[in-house]
């Protein structure tokens, strides 16, 4: 009986380390398949996700992104996951436009502000006078980025952008 008794734990603890094995050798080998399915997108469809979330990545910087654009690149990958390249790249690019159009309003938004501001000095040179109308007339054409570069190189002179920057 002694005997029988040893035999018992012994015969367990090798029970126990194959079973640990098997589970340990087919969890590695679900996951060596599953990046192996994973699923390659063609050429134009990693370009306009990637172009996408490049755009949406400087909207996030700025804290300016519209409410859809994210999901809309979600339901993109989605579609190319599925094999629905034609719909994954129109709506990657979608959510690139959206996302750059969040960007250029960033830019544009900020220009207004700061030109409002800089048009409120009373001592600009003639220079500093002809920027000004120059980004006026930038913004007006919907160029956030331009204007708010114009404005920005003339901050060094007459302190216009706002210091939460």
């Amino acid at each position: 009986m002694a005997y029988a008794g040893s035999y018992r734990p012994s015969v367990l603890a090798v029970l126990l380390a194959v079973l640990a094995a098997g589970c340990a050798t087919h969890s590695s080998q679900d996951a060596a398949s599953g990046a192996a399915a994973a699923p390659a997108f063609s050429e134009g469809v990693a370009q306009a996700l990637n172009n996408a979330r490049a755009a949406i990545e400087e909207a996030n910087r700025n804290r300016w992104i519209w409410r859809d654009t994210e999901d809309i690149l979600d339901e993109a990958e989605t579609a190319a996951r599925k094999g629905d390249e034609v719909l994954a790249i129109k709506l990657a690019n979608k959510a690139r436009t959206q996302a750059e159009l969040a960007t250029n309003q960033y830019y544009l938004e900020n220009a207004k502000f700061m030109l409002e501001r800089a048009q409120g000095i009373s001592d600009l040179t003639r220079a500093q006078k002809q920027t000004l109308a120059v980004v006026a007339a930038t913004i007006r054409q919907g160029e956030g980025r331009k204007a708010y570069d114009l404005l920005r190189d003339l901050d060094d002179e007459i302190r216009i952008r706002p210091y939460s920057e």
